[in-house]
């Protein structure tokens, strides 16, 4: 795991070497889809408790529609960007002490479209497979899983239902109709009125898959005797 500092000066220089100094006369970042998808996300930054958590970016250029990518540390989990899907150029990054109060954040919120874990540690790669829930993983790697058709692509619970790409799109969008075929022989009358003992405890055998047992009670045996 990596100190807070080290992680924020990282993502800080990244941005930096993405986007320059001033991103928002940045070409390679986009713009907000609309004025109020702007001014939600700009209403996010704002908030109480919120904003003296920005530690880097946070301008924004109304007219053009652009904010700067931002950072943001230990926002307030009562704030909407906590609690709504952002869609927009604002990361918060929540700081643990062990890795496996990391693991416990994500379980106590909705399972999520995706997850992606940093590591050369194949311990610990396996440990998150395992424990943590979501519709897709990348390990060392974000985003790519969603474009190879040979890996299904969905959510699980909140995050959405089913999935697609290749073969589990036909899957997904199919439906499979189960039809069962018998002869037109005479039928059980271990199936209808009057249910005698003997016909439940034929019934009982065959619903608990004891075919031996279901023999025997056809015949006025038990197992037990």
């Amino acid at each position: 795991m990596l100190t807070k500092a080290v992680q924020i000066d990282a993502l800080k220089t990244e941005l930096k070497t993405f986007f320059g100094e001033n991103p928002l006369k940045s070409k390679d970042v986009s713009r907000i889809v609309n004025s109020f998808h702007f001014k939600r996300l700009e209403s996010m930054m704002k908030e109480n408790g919120v904003a003296d958590k920005i530690v880097h970016g946070g301008q924004t250029m109304e007219d053009k529609l652009k904010i700067s990518p931002t950072i943001l540390v230990d926002v307030p989990e009562e704030s909407s960007m906590m609690q709504e899907e952002i869609f927009g150029p604002l990361l918060p990054v929540i700081t643990v002490s062990k890795i496996e109060d990391g693991f416990q954040v994500i379980r106590s919120r909705p399972k999520p479209l995706a997850a992606y874990l940093f590591t050369d540690n194949k311990e610990l790669q396996k440990q998150f497979v395992e424990n943590v829930s979501a519709g897709g993983m990348g390990i060392n790697e974000t985003v790519l899983h969603v474009t190879l058709k040979d890996l299904p692509f969905g959510g699980v619970g909140e995050s959405g239902i089913g999935a697609y790409h290749g073969k589990f799109s036909y899957e997904t969008f199919s439906h499979k109709k189960g039809v069962l075929y018998r002869s037109f022989d005479g039928d059980s009358d271990l199936r209808y009125p009057p249910y005698t003992p003997e016909k439940k405890r034929v019934l009982k055998a065959l619903l608990s898959s004891d075919i031996f047992g279901a023999i025997l009670a056809f015949f006025g045996f038990s197992k037990d005797a």
